[in-house]
């Protein structure tokens, strides 16, 4: 697979300024043969992040129940907060990957795409003289 290339977004932010991000967009679907998978949603690409997330909502969409996931408290920069942990098939750039996702309630965002579960598939730059992320696949054998 050729390396794509994602220009940066600007988002304004709350201090009269713009964020600048990459994203990607990604579907999700539970890891059964043939599950239906959810809509194309646009996912921050974060090298910050632990483990791939996802909004609640889509765990509600895919027939996940929370309350049956495994629960993780992880510390971000809003503080502890609860994760519920699941398996999905995450669809990407160079075909989908299994992966354990978390879930949260009050998520702002629909998603991000974090260290264990993306970073692993993909090798990443992130080039400010051409104001973009540049994906590469990685294949494991």
């Amino acid at each position: 697979m050729k390396p794509l290339s994602l220009p940066y977004k600007h988002l304004p932010n709350s201090s009269d300024g713009y964020a600048t991000t990459a994203m990607l967009n990604v579907q999700v679907a539970r890891p059964e043969p043939r599950s239906p998978r959810t809509k194309r949603f646009e996912a921050i690409i974060d090298s910050g992040a632990s483990r791939c997330l996802f909004h609640s909502d889509f765990a509600v969409v895919l027939g996940i129940d929370l309350t049956k996931c495994t629960r993780e408290v992880t510390q971000g920069i809003g503080g502890n907060e609860d994760v519920y942990l699941h398996e999905i098939t995450l669809f990407i750039p160079g075909g989908p990957v299994s992966i354990t996702a978390g879930f949260k309630h009050n998520f702002p965002i629909a998603g991000l795409l974090g260290m264990a579960g993306f970073f692993d598939h993909f090798k990443v730059t992130f080039d400010p003289t051409s104001d973009c992320c540049i994906l590469e696949r990685l294949y494991k054998a």
